[in-house]
């Protein structure tokens, strides 16, 4: 199997994590030991310190980048970084000389030794000096229609250029900062290293007659894109970003072996003979088939359309759009995904992992080695619960479960997995907030509003519930109103109730009426009689800013609630209302009833049992058309029974 990275990467928190640290390769070197002093003259690659207080007594060079994210590090004889530079915190840094790629300082500091910066220079709301004086947020792009321009380049290499004059030589064997190429037949015959952004664009309209030249390039730190033009690349073995071919493009890259993310659009072709790494997507939109014959990992996504990797092993995601050999892919670290219009009979013969399913509609693929799945939706492919690590239940359309946490989420599965999630004795506390007891639980919302799995694997979730019940407090009011995820909090109010959550923040009543309602009751001879009582109900309004939520378009400044009593018991009940229905107390509690329109003239009678709503018909009919919700007159008039 491949590797899932080519950059060797350390994580510091001792000193004998530092001494593990192989210094003649290029490798990210990240710091998180705090007040340590670490012995090294030069890096040959890049040094993240997250760890305060670190110092490096004998650093001089750093190959690759420097990020500076923790406070009070010193590296008082540094004079060079290749890469970029970013310090987020202060630290000691009084011989630095040189940075050779984009440079970024978000406080205020003095660089006294600082003589050159390579790339953008990044001092948002700062001020920072240099040796020359201060620094500041600009880069001129130098134009070369003429040979002697390019010839009068600065020899570093340090620049960002626009050639749009034709036959330019470039000499220039390392080049840093942003490349664009307008002009015709232009050659880099020296060019080994770029960092930055190579662009490549033909203007004319019949598309590419001619070529452009890099026959030493061999590492591109940075983005590619060509529009409508042809270039070669024989000895180009390393692209670090992405790679975007625009129509009408063509590139060989005849010894890439890794890059980032790949992208080619409509026509357009490429060929890449031996490269086996992409870390990032791939994407393909090109008319003719692309060849991947030494493709072994992609770290993002990999679009099948077109393409064949008959070798490829290790992908993130996969899209598929037809019939595809994929005889010796071991695993998807990700999901695969199938077009909606796209009939896809795949055997993936050899896969042993997959990172996520939960699309029933993918029944015609075969897995028939598959060992393990990461994170698995209940009841979308027979049997893949024997393998899931992670089951996950869809309990309605506000909540997934599993046999430790929860997610409240009203979105499709691949997405929901990444949201926040929850311990199980959280969700305990919430439910507490309606129920007395785990039997109350179970007959007024488990049986009635959660779905019903036949599985073990889901009665040891309920049974897990039961066991932690007389452990688990209700969730104090402070808890979740205020919790920063927005649905968490919404999904607490549904269960602390809105009556309470009214009179927690001192909601004002803005209306009220009162209405005589006939009901239907019944002598104990079973003898049918009417029943007029007297109803009221009252509209409440509590500010958005009070309950903490944000409204999108920002004008609805309240939410809205109304009151009523159960003719019965006279207990208090509360429901939501929208903004339109606020003014009337009567309309606002019938636009708690709604129903298919074409339903409503065959309406006989209304009966109501909190938010269960019964509607008998004059005769049977299918409902159709839009859902309304009942006028005022209506509900008032067909109501015959509540509780």
């Amino acid at each position: 199997m491949p590797t899932t990275d080519t950059i060797r990467r350390y994580k510091i928190f001792s000193e004998e994590d530092w001494a593990n640290i192989v210094f003649d390769e290029y490798a990210l070197i990240e710091v998180y030991a705090k007040n340590m002093t670490f012995h090294c003259t030069e890096i040959i690659g890049s040094l993240l310190l997250r760890g305060e207080g670190c110092r490096f007594p004998e650093l001089k060079h750093i190959k690759g980048n420097l990020s500076i994210d923790a406070p009070n590090c010193e590296i008082p004889f540094l004079e060079t970084v290749e890469g970029y530079f970013k310090m987020h915190c202060r630290t000691q840094l009084d011989q630095l000389r040189k940075v050779s790629g984009h440079f970024k300082c978000i406080i205020d500091a003095t660089f006294k030794n600082l003589e050159i910066t390579g790339g953008y220079v990044s001092v948002k709301n700062t001020k920072v000096y240099a040796r020359n004086g201060q620094l500041l947020k600009t880069r001129v792009v130098i134009p070369v229609q003429y040979q002697f321009q390019a010839d009068a380049l600065l020899k570093d290499g340090i620049f960002d250029i626009n050639i749009i004059g034709d036959n330019i030589v470039i000499p220039h064997r390392e080049m840093r900062g942003k490349i664009n190429v307008v002009g015709k037949n232009i050659s880099f015959p020296n060019l080994e290293f770029v960092h930055g952004t190579l662009r490549i664009r033909c203007n004319e309209a019949s598309g590419h007659r001619f070529t452009h030249h890099f026959p030493e390039l061999k590492k591109l730190i940075g983005n590619l894109r060509l529009d409508n033009t042809r270039v070669l690349f024989p000895k180009l073995q390393e692209a670090s970003g992405s790679i975007n071919l625009q129509s009408g493009s063509y590139v060989n890259f005849q010894a890439l072996e890794r890059c980032g993310n790949v992208v080619i659009n409509g026509g357009s072709g490429v060929a890449f003979p031996v490269l086996t790494n992409i870390n990032g997507n791939y994407q393909y939109y090109g008319s003719e088939i692309c060849y991947l014959h030494a493709l072994q990992y992609v770290k993002g996504s990999f679009n099948a359309f077109k393409t064949v990797a008959p070798n490829i092993a290790e992908i993130g995601d996969l899209i598929i759009h037809e019939n595809v050999d994929f005889g010796r892919l071991q695993k998807i670290n990700g999901k695969i995904q199938i077009p909606y219009h796209a009939d896809v009979q795949v055997d993936f013969k050899s896969l042993e992992y997959l990172g996520e399913w939960g699309d029933s509609k993918q029944q015609g693929l075969q897995f028939p080695v598959l060992n393990c799945i990461n994170n698995y939706l209940y009841s979308t492919y027979d049997g893949f619960e024997q393998i899931a690590k992670n089951i996950y239940f869809k309990i309605n359309n506000n909540i997934y479960l599993t046999k430790d946490q929860f997610i409240v989420s009203r979105m499709p599965f691949h997405f929901m997995i990444h949201e926040k999630s929850y311990p199980l004795r959280k969700l305990i506390a919430i439910l507490k907030l309606r129920h007395s007891s785990f039997q109350n639980f179970v007959t007024r919302e488990y049986e009635r509003q959660w779905e019903s799995f036949d599985t073990p694997f889901f009665t040891q979730i309920l049974n897990k519930i039961e066991s932690l019940w007389d452990k688990v407090e209700p969730m104090k009011f402070e808890e979740f109103f205020n919790a920063e995820n927005r649905n968490f909090k919404l999904f607490c109010f549904s269960y602390y109730g809105v009556g309470n959550l009214m009179e927690k923040l001192e909601a004002q009543k803005i209306n009220e009426k009162e209405i005589e309602v006939d009901y239907i009751e019944y002598d104990e001879n079973g003898n049918q009689k009417l029943i007029r009582k007297t109803n009221r109900y009252e509209v409440h309004q509590v500010e958005n800013q009070k309950l903490g939520i944000f409204v999108w378009g920002g004008r609805q400044q309240y939410s809205y609630a109304v009151k009523c009593w159960c003719p019965s018991t006279k207990k208090e009940h509360w429901l939501w209302i929208e903004q339109e229905y606020k003014d009337d107390a009567l309309t606002a509690i019938a636009s708690t009833f709604r129903i298919h329109s074409n339903l409503i003239p065959y309406i006989r009678c209304l009966k109501r049992q909190g938010d269960l709503l019964i509607c008998e018909l004059k005769e049977k009919i299918a409902p159709a058309g839009e859902i309304w919700p009942l006028t005022a007159s209506e509900y008032f008039n067909l109501l015959r029974a509540e509780t």
